[in-house]
């Protein structure tokens, strides 16, 4: 789901308005349960707070990102103020670290009194275990909201928020079971969970720190829509090949750098019409991906790859069709500096479609990164729109050979 995108929803559904729930929420969870852990010596509920306090950053990068992605880059900063998030989150990760510390530390020593037979005093309080009840039950209708939203929206970063709280869940659930030991004065139970906790919040301090620390450094990140994103910029009719790509984090936002190296013969008037429908499309396809630097190069060989609608097949002697959805085969000319190299003919699998013939074909020889395509005539509408956005130059012919192109082709 993209910023535009999130205009359009209504103020519940937005992501600012979400997150804005979400920290308020798990910043008074986490005072509740720092003071009510404290009053009731219970580690388990102590470290279930700190667990809250990696919801605040989730929440607070969030917020900040929104923010900050409205903000328009300067001679200063020039990719924008997407890393403030990063600088919040790792000093946060940090302190999560030395908390997590300091219950590990006080866990083992409950531990090891139990086992010298030195109880642990925690006391229970009913009003406490209410609130547990309630704070399990806030979290389980957050992470069935979230789920909600996240298929609502097609947002990635609500499905990872839902995912985290998931874990919310267990924890509060393992507090609660805690709590129920104090009270039958099984009170190591206490100390036990709190350190089954701790490693919960040590992973989550662990990505937050790394994953600030990556950004920071301006590290090339591990997309996991790579593979996707490579296959799609390399289909694109006129890229000839993929130089570099290069994928970096700023904030919770996706940085894409792209060298690109296009035909030797490409209009240099079209190359920013082509820059815009690429980061258009990607854009799309990858709502993560906040902006997109293309840099162009030509190919070292001039490079042309020609279509022509064919009536037989009989290589270069065969004869150009007069109708374009209607012939039999398309042949596919290719030619390296003006001279001929390759030949291929191919049957027309659209022939027999009654519908949206030419369409179809278009969209085929698009695919099949085509520079130019040879007919007897205009085409319709629709097929000549769909040539065009992909940058297929048409030419009209009265001729009646395909060999007699080659010679068109040796002049250019």
């Amino acid at each position: 789901m993209t910023i535009k995108n999130e205009i359009s929803l209504k103020f519940y559904e937005n992501l600012l308005f979400i997150n804005i729930i979400l920290l308020i929420i798990s910043a008074t969870f986490f005072i509740l349960k720092l003071v009510f852990g404290t009053l009731t010596n219970s580690i388990a509920l102590q470290a279930d707070a700190f667990d809250s306090m990696t919801d605040i950053v989730i929440s607070l990068s969030g917020i900040i990102g929104f923010v900050f992605a409205r903000k328009k880059p300067n001679e200063k900063f020039p990719y924008g103020y997407y890393k403030m998030e990063n600088i919040i989150s790792l000093i946060i990760s940090l302190f999560i670290f030395l908390t997590a510390y300091n219950i590990v530390i006080q866990g083992f020593k409950d531990i090891i009194n139990f086992i010298n037979g030195i109880p642990k005093l925690t006391i229970y309080l009913h009003d406490v275990f209410i609130f547990l009840i309630i704070s399990l039950t806030v979290s389980l209708f957050i992470t069935i909201y979230l789920k909600y939203m996240a298929k609502r929206t097609n947002s990635p970063i609500l499905k990872s928020e839902a995912s985290e709280k998931m874990t919310d869940i267990f924890i509060s659930l393992s507090v609660v079971i805690g709590f129920i030991g104090i009270l039958f004065n099984f009170n190591i139970l206490d100390s036990i969970f709190g350190l089954i906790i701790v490693v919960f919040i040590i992973k989550g301090g662990y990505d937050i720190f790394v994953s600030s620390i990556k950004t920071l450094l301006d590290a090339v990140i591990d997309y996991e829509d790579r593979s996707e994103l490579y296959k799609m910029i390399e289909n694109v009719p006129k890229i000839k090949k993929i130089k570099n790509l290069e994928i970096r984090a700023y904030g919770r936002f996706i940085f894409l750098e792209l060298e690109l190296i296009l035909s030797k013969n490409f209009p240099l008037s079209q190359i920013n019409s082509l820059k815009n429908k690429l980061r258009t499309d990607i854009k799309l396809k990858f709502p993560l991906i906040l902006k997109i630097i293309i840099i162009i190069d030509n190919a070292e060989k001039n490079e042309t790859k020609i279509a022509v609608p064919l009536e037989d097949s009989r290589g270069l002697n065969s004869k150009i069709s007069d109708h374009f959805g209607e012939s039999p085969f398309f042949g596919f000319v290719e030619f390296q500096e003006g001279n001929f190299s390759k030949l291929e003919i191919v049957k027309n699998d659209f022939i027999h479609h009654e519908k949206r013939k030419g369409i179809l074909i278009s969209d085929w020889l698009s695919s099949q990164k085509v520079d130019k395509i040879y007919v007897k005539k205009e085409l319709k509408k629709g097929p000549s729109l769909i040539l065009d956005s992909n940058f297929v130059e048409m030419i009209i012919i009265d001729f009646e050979r395909l060999d007699n192109i080659l010679n068109i082709e040796k002049d250019v």
